[in-house]
């Protein structure tokens, strides 16, 4: 936890994770402003999910030639420049800008798909192994507040500044990043002098999950809980307050946040006690599943809005520990690269599945109504608990 590399690497991901967070903020506001379309709008998350899906497909290829350390400052770098060109671009506002900004959403949304299984790779290298779960909550906890604090911080600097301007301090944000991602020191494997074929390239994540049945395991766990966890997207969530709690829209932000919080807190209970829950990961992990299904239905049922922020905050607990455990059981299952490699196939199959699952829930609301996509939702992660309780003594797999 205190490795300088460490640091850097967290410190980097933090203003990256934050940049993420403005860029889009200052192109909402320009699209919107620009086009009046809510189409342009719903096209910038599509984009995003759709492109990092083929991006981590791709992303072997890019592992198996060049150090992940490589990898990770050219990914961030590219970012910036790309940053560099909108940002001169905005200055010649015109009527293709909509376009021209999906291009570039595009674009930064490759780069992430490879650079997001590396930095989770790289973890491990630079962390003893008996630190790993509270760096893992660290990591996690950092992601969520900024994730709590960069969207209503961006959109207080676009009331008070400009699209802009916000796109500027990205570029600023990136470029801090890129030199804390070069200060990163770390002895590793240089690019592999057996070239594989890039068929072999792009398969080799899969077969690693397929020869790796704890990897199998979280992976079929987490394609499951992601199905479900779709029902906290704004579009339910904003149905959900004007049918059960019949208030305004702003209490989807009081939801939203609420949840995260209780992902913070968990965050900093696993950095408190990583010791102590290590010893029993089976039994947080089965124990959790079956509390999100029980406070899932609960949500879904409920009419009372400080139950509903409770719930909210509550079903952010286990859904914090659960993730910590599954990133630590798949660091002990390989190595370097081949972590990569598999957090690449990961990436892959949870993006896509969640923009499908995204499409299905909302025909389930728009259909039958809110209770029951939550009453549908609390039944998968129910099938996942069963599914765990089956698979338990895969939570116990060898280590590499």
């Amino acid at each position: 936890m205190k490795n300088k590399s460490f640091r850097h690497l967290w410190i980097g991901q933090a203003f990256a994770n934050l940049g993420d967070i403005f860029y889009v903020v200052g192109l909402i506001s320009l699209i919107y402003a620009l086009t009046g379309s809510a189409l342009y709008l719903s096209l910038l998350p599509f984009t995003t999910t759709i492109f990092r899906f083929f991006s981590s497909l791709l992303a072997p290829l890019i592992i198996d030639r060049f150090t992940l350390k490589r990898i990770l400052v050219l990914s961030q770098l590219w970012k910036t420049i790309l940053l560099i060109i909108l940002g001169i671009y905005i200055t010649n506002f015109n009527q293709a800008f909509a376009v021209v900004a999906l291009i570039f959403i595009a674009m930064i949304s490759l780069l992430d798909g490879v650079a997001a299984p590396v930095c989770a790779a790289l973890t491990p290298q630079l962390v003893p192994k008996e630190e790993l779960i509270r760096a893992n909550g660290f990591l996690n906890v950092i992601t969520q507040t900024i994730f709590v604090s960069g969207w209503p911080l961006g959109s207080v600097l676009l009331i008070s500044t400009s699209s802009s301007f916000i796109i500027w301090m990205t570029v600023i944000l990136y470029a801090v990043s890129t030199i804390c991602t070069i200060k990163i020191e770390i002895t590793e494997q240089t690019a592999e002098t057996i070239h594989s074929s890039s068929r072999d390239s792009i398969k080799s994540g899969w077969v690693a999950i397929r020869k790796k049945p704890t990897i199998r395991t979280l992976i079929s766990l987490d394609f499951i809980t992601t199905l479900a966890s779709s029902v906290w997207v704004a579009a339910v969530i904003y149905v959900y307050v004007e049918q059960n709690l019949k208030l305004g829209e702003q209490w989807w932000g009081y939801i939203n946040t609420s949840y995260f919080i209780g992902m913070i807190v968990s965050g900093l209970l696993v950095i408190r006690f990583a010791k102590l829950l290590e010893k029993y990961i089976c039994f947080f992990i089965i124990f959790g599943l079956f509390l999100s299904a029980l406070l899932t239905m609960l949500f879904g049922a409920n009419t009372n809005p400080a139950i509903a922020l409770l719930l909210a905050c509550l079903y952010g607990l286990p859904e914090q520990i659960r993730d910590v455990f599954y990133t630590k059981l798949i660091q002990d299952q390989a190595s370097e690269k081949t972590l990569a490699k598999i957090y690449a196939v990961w990436g892959a199959v949870i993006n896509l599945t969640f923009a499908c699952s995204v499409l299905l829930l909302g025909y389930i609301t728009e259909t039958y109504g809110v209770k029951i996509t939550f009453q549908f939702s609390s039944i998968l992660i129910f099938i996942a608990f069963l599914y765990a309780i089956w698979k338990r003594k895969d939570f116990q797999g060898k280590e590499i």
